[in-house]
């Protein structure tokens, strides 16, 4: 093909992988050419290859650029959850023989512009796209100069690739995980926002694993706007859940002083991680994996050209991992009612 087209295989290889050091006008003739003489790649030259860069020592690459939109710059590392994600895509960037660093779109003097230009000069083509500060936002840049990911559903516009936690399936593990010990009045008590960030997936999981368990009176989700005692005691006076699924660390407190023991008169699960050193149960959401997941998708679309923001956005979800702990009762022997759906 290289001689049909009159120039070197090398331009040939770039140009049928949309390379940015090859003129657009080159890739379209040269792709156009390859599509007349019925070129396709050979998937066993390919994996060759891959064998072949796979045995070699892991050497520097390049950069990639770990995107924060914070309005204060360190502002995200107080979030654990967040710095788990970034941990997790630092090794795996390491171990791939790229470079993470942060990159802050909302440094003094910043346009979106000026973000992107800064980022071309600098050689950096790939782009994580860390959680939003809040749900729903919107980000103007020039994505068709970069390869991007994120992590999470809190960038609604654009949207882009993605990889987060499998929420949804988490909390129908959670409520399987509760059954099998007997619970069978589970409550869901959630700030609105957590819910809104992973696009209402808590709720949705929580409510078609009630169904399962067949409920004759289920309980409605208590979602607050912000933590509100009162409101939940009045929910807990009037629903009495015998477990409660929550993010709110305010809540085992609160059960003190409505004198429920846990998990003598109520169980208690935390969806975002239970500390293991404090004997909580709840869903680990294997952080370090959903991060290592962002850079192995992303090196793959630098490898492939793939840039801008993509017609049919991709979701890939990471299962989370339930963890024993003091704050539920043990197991009991017989089958759960979900396990039939799992």
């Amino acid at each position: 093909m290289a001689r049909a087209a009159g120039c070197h295989f090398s331009t040939v290889s770039l140009a049928l992988r949309n390379h940015p050091s090859i003129p657009k006008a080159t890739c379209k003739r040269l792709q156009a050419l390859a599509k007349k003489l019925g070129y396709v790649p050979d998937p066993f030259l390919a994996s060759l290859a891959h064998y072949r860069n796979g045995r070699r020592p892991v050497s520097f690459h390049a950069t990639l650029a770990w995107v924060t939109n914070h309005a204060v710059k360190s502002a995200w590392r107080d979030v654990p959850l967040f710095l788990d994600y970034f941990e997790g895509a630092k090794k795996r960037a390491t171990e791939l023989g790229y470079r993470l660093e942060e990159f802050w779109l909302r440094e003094t003097g910043m346009t979106s512009s000026r973000a992107a230009q800064i980022l071309r000069t600098r050689g950096i083509s790939g782009l994580v796209v860390a959680p939003q500060p809040e749900p729903g936002t919107m980000i103007e840049f020039d994505w068709a100069s970069f390869s991007a990911v994120s992590i999470g559903f809190s960038l609604a516009k654009p949207r882009l690739h993605l990889v987060c936690p499998h929420q949804f399936g988490a909390i129908r593990l959670a409520v399987l995980e509760l059954a099998a010990r007997g619970y069978r009045r589970p409550g869901l008590v959630l700030l609105r926002a957590s819910n809104d960030r992973v696009d209402q997936s808590w709720q949705a999981g929580f409510l078609v694993a009630q169904e399962h368990l067949e409920l004759e009176t289920p309980i409605p989700p208590l979602l607050l706007q912000a933590w509100d005692e009162p409101a939940f005691a009045d929910w807990m006076k009037e629903y009495k859940p015998d477990v409660l699924l929550t993010k709110f660390l305010e809540v085992p407190p609160a059960l003190r002083r409505l004198k429920l023991s846990v998990p003598r008169d109520v169980g208690l699960a935390f969806l975002t991680y239970a500390n293991t050193a404090e004997g909580l149960a709840g869903v680990f959401e294997n952080p370090h994996e959903v991060g290592a997941a962002a850079i192995d998708y992303l090196t793959g679309m630098i490898h492939r050209s793939e840039r801008g923001v993509p017609l049919l956005p991709r979701r890939l979800l990471i299962e989370g991992t339930w963890m024993n702990g003091r704050t539920v009762r043990p197991a009991e022997r017989r089958a759960s009612p979900l396990a039939s759906v799992e």
